[in-house]
């Protein structure tokens, strides 16, 4: 009979444990890790953001506008949903208490009224209250709202304008706005993705995401914030869409409705083809 290997059976038996293990961690009880320090931290908490160097129509050559989809879910990503700072979280504050304005759409012409912005968060939903515990059939309609919870928002759209500063001999992106995804519950079911609302990147909404702690995971001691997440564009996210007369989005283009691989090709080409003009201003 052949010896069995007790390190084989150690393996297997790791391999039926760990799943209920993993299942069973509330992660809520590493929000705080790491408040408690040997000193105290305001660094982020003071920070204010460095204001855009000034850019001159005559010294813009190109310009091209595109905006990109950042998914939290994405390994690269996954920073921005760190439990102690996340940034859905620090947004849906933030807009409900009026410390950031929302736009209803990219134009950044039209804001929400504090009533209109809370009013889109929340649906009016009819259910059956029944009163007789013996007949279910029995009891009242009653109607509730159910209000979108900010851990369910896990895409964020960027708007951006990538520049050509001829002055300078750069080309640059800036950011010019952002927008939550997310999906209204509507009675029936979720509702397609949408914006939740646009936020215009001016000083004033920089200086409030400059106070946001952004994880760091090279360096504890040196905490980065949100605005340094956008201005440092650290990161990873798909095009989908790039100004043209339509103004439609990549998935609005009659080739890519039902195509999602050949709208992500079309994301990748666009991408190619700013590197590829940047690469053609300069002589090597």
């Amino acid at each position: 009979m052949k010896r069995i290997n007790f390190a084989s059976i150690l393996k297997l038996l790791c391999l039926l444990i760990l799943p209920e293990l993993k299942a069973q961690i509330d992660y809520t009880d590493f929000i705080t890790s790491g408040e408690l320090n040997s000193y105290y931290k305001v660094a982020v908490r003071e920070r204010t953001a460095t204001p855009f160097v000034y850019l001159r129509e005559g010294d813009v050559k190109y310009t091209k506008r595109v905006i990109r989809c950042i998914d939290t879910r994405q390994k690269m990503n996954m920073s921005i949903n760190w439990p102690k700072s996340a940034l859905n979280a620090h947004m849906f504050n933030a807009l409900w208490e009026g410390l950031i304005t929302p736009y209803k759409n990219d134009s950044l012409m039209t804001p929400y009224t504090t009533t209109d912005y809370r009013s889109r968060l929340s649906t009016q939903v009819h259910i059956f209250i029944p009163t007789d515990p013996e007949d279910p059939t029995i009891g009242y309609d009653s109607i509730i709202d159910v209000v979108t919870e900010a851990h369910t928002i896990k895409k964020f759209l960027v708007m951006e304008e990538w520049n050509f500063d001829f002055k300078h001999g750069v080309f640059k992106p800036r950011i010019l706005a952002l927008a939550p995804i997310f999906q209204k519950d509507i009675g029936i079911g979720l509702s397609p993705e949408q914006p939740l609302c646009w936020i215009k990147m001016d000083q004033a909404t920089r200086d409030v995401m400059s106070k946001w702690e952004f994880f760091n995971r090279q360096n504890d001691a040196a905490r980065l914030s949100f605005d340094d997440l956008f201005q440092m564009r650290l990161f990873d996210s798909y095009i989908v869409f790039e100004s043209n007369v339509f103004d439609n989005y990549i998935s609005d283009f009659q080739e890519y409705e039902n195509d999602k691989e050949g709208a992500l090709l079309k994301s990748d080409e666009i991408k190619n083809d700013l590197f590829t003009f940047e690469h053609d201003l300069w002589q090597f």
